[in-house]
């Protein structure tokens, strides 16, 4: 595929993204398919998919070529040493920008479960509970399903009210629980973002597509999400995949589609690495991405095993204002009333997502924030 495709595909897919953010009749025709891997689909992923994809393809072109013809200006601006050597951050080679995109998206991935954690400690809430918070809007965050960082670029969008279509959710309610820290994020994603992108150049377009629809994926994961999520698994795995498979996997796609071209190059380049490593060490390297993957899942379903709870929920409704009547609307076992909250403890016959929901609409105007444990069962 040449670099013009990819910025005809890529164009294609900011003007999807354009025609999300204006209107709405696209929605039906793409959400069931976006739904399957960002994880409950929402208009707001939906733009940020295909634009993010777009951009990707499209900037992933500027430094393609190792060779570029220099003239007078060039020549010029290059005598200057400290422009020389912010231009040199721009030759590294595309596996060094991939291995600085896997260090920094992981480790934003887990700086997030510490702020969920931190949160929760000074709300005074458990740490296997789902965390709501109701104004102006309900909005959800979780160990397994966090929106700390969500809420931090969305307290900025949501300052310049223009800029956000209707139907997308910002999840600022949650700003006024989370630590400010949480806003280098601002300041990381575009770093991400970078290095994602160098990481694209020069590479056969099997590698290439594959790495853009888990970088996109996965960026989309980190904020709407986190670490537990379908989108930022996708995005990890398929980085680390790339990283340490790459050239296998453009041999045998090569080999499907009948690329001669790209099989060859495949094949050229296995021969080299063979050289170079033992055969153990190679079957280790391969591997890697796939005991990652089973790693984060089986995490994934511990906790949620774990910090089940099968006999009750216990709702934790934070400094409410004026009368609470839920046991009209709810099986409630008991409820205690202490200073600054009031707990109660409603039946495990409801399934936890519905009754998420049904209590965010009960309690609506009635109190600023509440938490709810959570019970993985009850969607059996």
């Amino acid at each position: 595929m040449k670099p013009s495709k990819y910025s005809l595909i890529g164009t294609i897919f900011i003007l999807i993204a354009i025609l999300i953010f204006f209107s709405n009749f696209l929605d039906s025709f793409i959400r069931p398919f976006t739904q399957i891997f960002l994880m409950g689909s929402s208009k707001g992923k939906d733009i940020l998919f295909f634009g993010i994809l777009g951009l990707f393809l499209i900037l992933s072109q500027i430094f393609e070529y190792k060779k570029v013809k220099k003239n007078f200006i060039t020549n010029k601006i290059t005598n200057f040493k400290v422009i020389n050597k912010f231009l040199n951050i721009f030759k590294l080679k595309n596996k060094t920008y991939l291995k600085f995109s896997i260090i920094l998206f992981l480790a934003t991935g887990l700086f997030g479960l510490l702020i969920e954690i931190f949160v929760r400690h000074y709300l005074g809430v458990a740490p296997f509970t789902v965390f709501v918070a109701m104004i102006p809007d309900p909005t959800t965050t979780s160990l397994l399903h966090s929106h700390v960082y969500k809420s931090a670029i969305g307290n900025i969008v949501s300052s310049i009210p223009t800029i956000v279509p209707t139907g997308v959710h910002t999840g600022d309610s949650l700003s006024q629980y989370v630590p400010k820290i949480a806003n280098i994020i601002i300041i990381i994603l575009p770093l991400i973002f970078l290095t994602l992108f160098m990481s694209l150049k020069n590479r056969l377009s099997p590698s290439r597509l594959i790495l853009t629809f888990a970088a996109t994926c996965g960026l989309i994961g980190l904020i709407d999400g986190g670490l537990f999520t379908t989108p930022y698994i996708i995005g990890i795995y398929g980085m680390l995949f790339v990283y340490f498979e790459e050239n296998q996997m453009n041999y045998h796609l090569g080999k499907i589609f009948k690329n001669k071209y790209i099989v060859d190059k495949s094949k050229e380049t296995i021969a080299i690495l063979k050289k170079n490593k033992s055969k153990t060490k190679a079957k280790i390297i391969r591997i890697t991405p796939h005991v990652f993957l089973i790693l984060i899942i089986i995490l994934r379903l511990t906790l949620s095993i774990i910090g089940a709870n099968t006999e009750y929920y216990e709702v934790d409704i934070i400094n409410p204002s004026g009368n609470i009547d839920l046991e009209n609307s709810y099986s409630i076992i008991s409820i205690e009333k202490k200073i600054d909250r009031t707990t109660i403890y409603i039946s495990s016959k409801y399934n936890e997502m519905e009754l998420l929901n049904n209590l965010s609409k009960s309690l609506d105007n009635k109190v600023s924030s509440y938490s709810m444990t959570w019970n993985f069962f009850s969607y059996f």
